[in-house]
């Protein structure tokens, strides 16, 4: 059974000491305005509420600054790891939940490279390169990688490249790029006996 670690734990003292420090503060400002209230009446109080925004003022920008973050996170979220983006043209872009492989939409690929992909051909020849899904046909990154690189246009190179970065090579991992590429067994960086 593990064991609990001996000695200074950093984030429970940054906790306590938060929650005591605006205890402290809390209480602090509440005793202030009760006084000058009871000296003062309601003209008193008005002092006070200076006391008060000094006392949470950071408190207030640190609670705003995370309730921003969280509805960003929810605005985001269903889009979150699946949105990508060649010279402006948005690629719809799924993860496979069994293989460490990815797919692309095709009607995204045609209208990032300016020309038709070609359904059929890959019907044809590869078939299980394809996947219907409710949005559209997707087609799996090797195959459009393979199919990318035999065309002979500027844009498709470029878009090649760009499929290999931001798709292929973050779906296989780090060693992707030496097992899967040809490249025999070691690393580079590995030394050798």
């Amino acid at each position: 059974m593990p064991r609990e670690p001996l000695g200074f734990d950093a984030a429970s003292h940054e906790r306590h000491h938060w929650w005591r420090s605006l205890l402290f503060r809390l209480v602090l400002c509440v005793g202030v305005s009760g006084l000058l209230g009871w000296l003062g009446g309601w003209v008193g109080v008005l002092p006070s509420l200076m006391l008060w925004a000094r006392a949470f003022a950071a408190d207030l920008v640190a609670l705003g600054e995370t309730g921003w973050r969280g509805l960003r996170h929810l605005a985001f979220k269903p889009v979150q790891g699946r949105f990508y983006q060649f010279k402006g043209h948005r690629i719809r872009v799924v993860d496979d939940e069994v293989d460490a492989q990815r797919w692309l939409a095709l009607a995204d690929l045609a209208t990032a490279l300016d020309a038709p992909m070609p359904a059929a051909v890959f019907r044809r020849r590869q078939p299980q390169s394809l996947r219907e899904l409710p949005d559209g046909v997707y087609l799996l990154d090797e195959a459009a990688l393979a199919w990318l690189r035999a065309q002979r246009s500027d844009r498709a190179g470029r878009l090649a490249l760009w499929v290999e970065r931001e798709v292929w090579y973050p779906a296989r991992g780090r060693k992707a790029g030496y097992t899967q590429k040809g490249v025999s067994g070691t690393r580079p960086d590995t030394p050798v006996d």
